[in-house]
């Protein structure tokens, strides 16, 4: 199969962007775990106090962890907003566009593949055609060769069952009761529909060459 380069550009243009989009995605998302953890942990303070202990010192001093942890957090959201800002304005540079992808296609890639790939297919087919044509004329050319003999036997046999009063029997030709192994339209249309060939054909991919 042939290499893509371009579309493989394509494809993997974005991810270093999405990396950093991800890493400060997530970077936010650790900050506000923390504050939700520490106001979980505000909130059993409160319940100890409600029920007479003295926690004065560190209800002061979780609030202040909390007021910390939520400056993270605006602090993390500024530098995830300006990576996105950063990621955006730099994918655009230098972008692989879906009409680079079909330019590249038409003018580089299709050419490509039909000298190396499918040049030798249509190379292997053109013979296959000559050998088939070529048989089906040796075969008609056969016929014509033994038709003479055939009428004067069907000839002699019917004047001879005529004079003798029996049966008559056919003079059988060449082709008679003998299948061909012909190319039919059903054939060619479950290759093409199925992609698979007929019953019985042996499958023989085309080799690098044509052969």
């Amino acid at each position: 199969m042939i290499k893509w380069d371009l579309k493989e550009r394509y494809d993997q243009q974005d991810s270093r962007f999405i990396e950093l989009r991800n890493k400060h995605n997530g970077l936010v998302r650790e900050a506000e775990q923390k504050v939700a953890d520490l106001v979980a942990e505000k909130q059993r303070i409160l319940i100890r106090e409600f029920d007479g202990e003295d926690v004065a010192a560190e209800r002061a001093a979780i609030t202040e962890e909390i007021e910390s942890a939520e400056r993270a957090v605006q602090e993390a959201k500024s530098v995830r907003d300006a990576a996105f800002t950063y990621a955006s304005e730099k994918s655009r540079e230098g972008r692989i566009t879906v009409l680079d992808l079909t330019m590249d296609w038409n003018n580089k890639v299709i050419p490509e593949i039909r000298e190396k790939e499918l040049k030798p297919i249509v190379e292997r087919m053109d013979a296959a055609r000559t050998e088939m044509y070529n048989a089906l004329l040796d075969y008609y050319n056969l016929i014509d060769k033994y038709d003479q003999q055939r009428r004067e036997v069907a000839e002699l046999e019917q004047r001879d069952s005529h004079h003798l009063r029996r049966m008559s029997y056919g003079v059988q030709s060449i082709e008679q009761e003998y299948n061909l192994p012909l190319v039919t339209n059903t054939d060619l249309n479950q290759i093409k529909r199925r992609r698979a060939l007929p019953n019985g054909i042996e499958r023989k991919p085309t080799k690098k060459g044509g052969k």
